[in-house]
């Protein structure tokens, strides 16, 4: 296979796009840490299923609070205060592809459920009893598009690869205050005003940002940046996407398509096997 180089892929073939997530860097486990708004949740869950039916043993958690997950989620929960008692239960389970939910404790008023600190979790990945900890790292109220409060996101330094989400939608619409998520905060950092447009300008500052979609992403980690919840402008948008993304070098690959389709993800752009390389389709 030849050297990655920045290329654009109409409907990937989904395993040569996921399988070299489970790439890390200096141990037998990959963690990858979700973030931003507009369908988190559903690609942890979406990538957590193809990886176990791929014969891993799967790790799911947070670092923030979420819903508890539907049994139909995992295959083994654990709701456990104490990090020893929590290695003990996922240390007892057998050998094998495994699909682990992980939480420490859960409040039953609200079904959400809080996970172990990031540090805990880098540790967690140390101990390499699973091939892959999947991590929801942040929290967007139900809202298509996140800029970072100054506590957030909860990112685990060891993290392998952060994915970032914002919801479709979002791109070339007004802005709203009530579909934003620390609208303050994204006032601050663009100057913007409700009813402003959300443009490939406006994208760009907030990948270029410190504060911006990737705050607090660790130096070693690669990034993706999913545009998620559409799949209509996979070739409208594909100019100012690789415009976007020849001005980001630093973002291993952006995805468009909406992970609950039958074919989640139908543009990925970026540092992908040139041998994989196809010419988008209209």
């Amino acid at each position: 296979m030849s050297h990655p180089h920045a290329v654009a892929v109409a409907f990937p073939d989904i395993d040569s796009l996921l399988n070299p997530l489970t790439q890390n860097i200096d141990s037998h486990t990959t963690l990858i840490s979700l973030c931003g708004a507009g369908g988190k949740t559903s690609t942890l869950f979406w990538l957590a299923e193809y990886f176990y039916k791929q014969g891993k043993r799967v790790l799911i958690t947070t670092t923030t609070r979420m819903f508890l997950p539907a049994p139909s989620h995992y295959r083994e929960l654990i709701i456990e205060t104490d990090p020893v008692r929590q290695l003990t239960r996922y240390q007892a389970l057998p050998d094998g592809p495994a699909l682990v939910a992980l939480f420490s404790h859960l409040d039953e008023r609200t079904g959400k459920v809080a996970g172990p600190t990031p540090q805990q979790i880098d540790l967690i990945k140390g101990q390499q009893r699973f091939d892959l900890i999947l991590v929801e790292a942040d929290g967007a109220n139900h809202k298509l598009l996140k800029v970072p409060a100054l506590h957030e996101p909860c990112i685990p330094q060891c993290s392998d690869w952060v994915i970032v989400l914002t919801g479709g939608a979002m791109v070339g619409a007004k802005a709203d205050p009530q579909q934003i998520h620390r609208w303050a905060e994204l006032q601050a950092l663009c100057g913007i005003e409700a009813g402003d447009p959300l443009d490939w300008a406006l994208f760009h500052q907030l990948l270029s940002h410190p504060e911006g979609l990737f705050k607090g992403t660790p130096a070693r980690a690669r990034r993706i940046w999913f545009i998620n919840g559409d799949y209509q402008n996979e070739a409208s948008w594909l100019a100012e996407l690789i415009k976007l993304h020849s001005r980001h070098p630093e973002i291993h690959a952006i995805w468009q398509g909406a992970v609950r389709e039958p074919q989640p993800i139908r543009l990925a752009l970026g540092y992908l096997a040139q041998d994989e390389a196809q010419p988008p389709r209209p």
